[in-house]
């Protein structure tokens, strides 16, 4: 306390500790401006430095608003060590684990929460990057100024995530990440990927509601429970969360949503369109509905999913048809009125038909003798 780490960064107090590193709050003598520090410890494993530079290349590479942002990394000598750090932005509130110790959160901050996460999530699943250890604890709250809003939620701890399709950092079978947050497949220690973070969030949002664990204990009972049953989903929150709940939390990662499908769902829940968000979301993907697939991914790299407009109608969100509606029943109005035209017009001709006078045969001049008898038999022969 009270050092100036790197001849720059005065170190104040400090927050917290975890098991590779310690956080400080800290000021930046150069900006004038108060940041958070993150000092990695000196006594790590071999795989500690590998880690560590991964943490502060993948920090680096994120921007998005509920993500903590990484302003400075470096190494400095500490005691005659060398150690690295990493300075990010300051989030001046707790932690969602302090927030819930109060109680279950309402309904509304947890969707307005929850669509925030996994659209940060989204974002970094487009990167390549699956965080490995979503938890309350590493959900900061940042004060909000804006009226009906009381905070910014903000994930934060990259220091266990690894990128899709790389070399793992830890030994074969081993466990990374809380064991209260694991998914089925981190607690087997298969292969994993984007969906195990949207299970993780599921739980947390889970626990924001009903201000208890799905899954208590010990390590290896925490790990042993969520293989042998589904977390419970009390029915008091409602038709609407116990879907949603149960489809981010599904045993098989294919069943779950993904990460902007879910946040999709829960910004739904949260301007209380849930209804038609649920069932345009989840349930083509169970195959009960034979309809078109509801695109809900940009085929452009964008970090943030496009809102679904047939998730939610326009019955619903009050907006007014767009110009190529209008246009469209423009000229549907003016196709039905030609065939009512029309119908008319064939109608009278047909009523026009029956007052027609029976044709009149033709006359033929007259002839004596034999031929003009025979002219006379083929006359009526030929009449009608």
């Amino acid at each position: 306390m009270g050092s100036l780490l790197a001849d720059r960064f005065l170190i104040e107090t400090l927050i917290g500790t975890g098991g590779m590193a310690s956080v400080y709050r800290a000021t930046d003598t150069t900006l004038g401006r108060t940041v958070a520090v993150k000092l990695f410890r000196a006594d790590g494993g071999a795989a500690e430095p590998e880690r560590q530079s991964g943490e502060i290349a993948l920090l680096a590479s994120l921007n998005h608003f509920a993500l903590v942002t990484l302003f400075d990394a470096g190494t400095a000598t500490v005691d005659g060590t060398p150690r690295t750090f990493i300075v990010m932005e300051l989030v001046d509130g707790p932690d969602l684990r302090a927030h819930i110790t109060s109680g279950p959160l309402p309904s509304l901050e947890v969707a307005v929460m929850g669509a925030d996460l996994a659209e940060a999530l989204h974002y970094v699943h487009e990167q390549g990057i699956i965080h490995r250890d979503v938890k309350p604890a590493n959900v900061l709250l940042s004060p909000s100024g804006f009226p009906g809003r009381s905070m910014h939620a903000k994930l934060a701890d990259f220091g266990i995530a690894r990128l899709l399709d790389q070399t793992r950092l830890t030994a074969t079978g081993s466990l990374l990440g809380t064991a209260s947050y694991l998914s089925p497949e981190q607690a087997l220690g298969a292969a994993i990927g984007a969906p195990t973070d949207v299970y993780s969030l599921g739980l947390v949002l889970l626990e924001c509601l009903t201000g208890v664990r799905a899954y208590p204990g010990t390590a290896v009972e925490s790990a042993m429970a969520r293989l042998q049953r589904q977390p419970e989903i009390p029915s008091t929150l409602g038709r609407d969360w116990t879907e949603v709940l149960t489809a981010m939390t599904a045993h098989d990662a294919d069943d779950r949503p993904t990460a902007a499908e879910a946040s999709l769902l829960l910004r739904a829940l949260a301007t209380g369109t849930e209804d038609q968000a649920v069932a345009t979301l989840l349930l083509p993907a169970h195959g009960a509905v034979d309809a078109a697939p509801t695109e809900v991914l940009s085929a452009d790299p964008a970090p943030t999913p496009k809102p679904a407009t047939t998730a939610i109608s326009r019955k619903q969100t009050g907006t007014a048809p767009t110009p190529s509606v209008r246009r469209n029943r423009v000229i549907l109005w003016i196709v039905l009125a030609v065939l009512v035209v029309t119908a008319i017009v064939l109608w009278a001709l047909f009523l026009a038909g029956g007052d027609v006078p029976p044709a009149v045969p033709p006359s033929y001049p007259a002839i004596d003798g034999t031929l003009g008898t025979h002219l006379e038999q083929l006359q009526e022969s030929v009449n009608p």
